[in-house]
């Protein structure tokens, strides 16, 4: 009896062990996003906006703190609009590991998603 204790102890420590790996994997490309995508994807916008200016869409400097200030406040909106712009290209997604920490910051931050 205590041998099954043993082994059910040690299996649930290897799992938390690779849930914990699989967490700092996924934190890993949060902190990718933040760091690599977003000061890229603020140029674009910035550049947009300035291409954009006219009589009906005046797009001055407030109108820009307002857009970035949009975009920065959750990660799922800076993946989903570098996508959109191209800055994370279609063939990031062949890679599975890429594939499942987008599915999953899309789910987990649906909320906070961009709505069209």
């Amino acid at each position: 009896m205590t041998d099954v204790i043993v082994v059910l102890a040690f299996a649930l420590l290897i799992w938390m062990m690779w849930r914990l790996y699989q967490a700092k994997q996924y934190n890993k490309f949060i902190d990718w996003l933040n760091v690599e995508v977003k000061p890229q994807l603020l140029v674009k916008i910035a550049e947009e906006l300035e291409e954009n200016r006219s009589a009906d869409l005046p797009n001055n400097e407030c109108h820009q703190q307002a857009a970035i200030y949009f975009y920065q406040q959750y990660p799922v909106r800076i993946f989903e609009a570098a996508v959109a712009r191209e800055i994370i290209d279609k063939s990031w997604f062949s890679n599975k590991k890429n594939k499942r920490h987008a599915s999953h910051l899309l789910f987990i931050q649906s909320p906070y998603r961009i709505k069209a």
